[in-house]
C-alpha cells in the first residue's frame, strides 16, 4: 500500500495514469460478468423452452389405446415430428434452428442426437446453443451444451404386486 500511496501523491502525473488503468480493468471485468450473466439467462431461457417442447410431444404423442390397457406407448415418428413443429412454430426458429431478433441473429440450436423409443416411452435431445458474445474483445462463438429428456411412464397406484 506504500507504493500505491507514492503513486497517488506524486506531482508527475503517474497517479492519473494509475487512477486510468484500475478504471479500465475495473470496466472490463464489469464487461465480462455482465456478458456471463446474459449468457447464462440466455441458456436458461432456451433449455426451459426447448423442455418445454420435450415434454409436450412426448404427451402429444401418446397413443391412448394401449393406456386402457395398463400399457404407455409412444409414436415416436410423431413425437420428432411434433418436436420439429414446436421448434419452428413456439419458438420461431428458421429452417436451419437459427433464432432471429428483427433482423439480427441471436443463436443458433444444434442437434446432435434426437432418441425417441415407443416403450418405454421416452424423448431425449441432445445438443448445443451456439450464439455470440456481445463484446467483440471477449470470445467470439459460445457454445454451450445441452441434454433433455422427457418420460412418460405408467405408474399404478399401490405400486408393483
Amino acid at each position: 500500500m506504500g507504493k500505491t500511496g507514492s503513486i497517488l501523491k506524486s506531482k508527475k502525473g503517474d497517479g492519473l495514469v494509475f487512477i486510468l488503468i484500475l478504471i479500465l480493468f475495473i470496466m472490463t471485468l464489469a464487461a465480462i460478468v455482465i456478458e456471463y450473466f446474459r449468457m447464462d439467462s440466455l441458456y436458461q431461457q432456451v433449455e426451459y423452452v426447448l423442455q418445454r417442447g420435450v415434454n409436450s410431444s412426448v404427451e402429444y404423442a401418446m397413443l391412448d389405446e394401449y393406456r386402457k390397457d395398463g400399457y404407455a406407448r409412444m409414436d415416436s415418428a410423431l413425437a420428432e415430428e411434433q418436436l420439429y413443429g414446436y421448434l419452428h412454430e413456439s419458438m420461431q426458429l428458421d429452417r436451419d434452428l437459427n433464432k432471429y431478433s428483427g433482423e439480427q441473429w441471436v443463436y443458433t440450436l444444434e442437434i446432435q442426437s434426437l432418441t425417441a423409443t415407443d416403450d418405454p416411452p421416452r424423448l431425449i435431445l441432445k445438443g448445443q446453443l451456439k450464439t455470440r458474445s456481445v463484446f467483440s474483445f471477449l470470445t467470439g462463438e459460445v457454445r454451450l451444451p445441452f441434454t433433455l429428456s422427457s418420460s412418460n411412464n405408467r405408474i399404478d397406484e399401490g405400486g408393483s404386486p
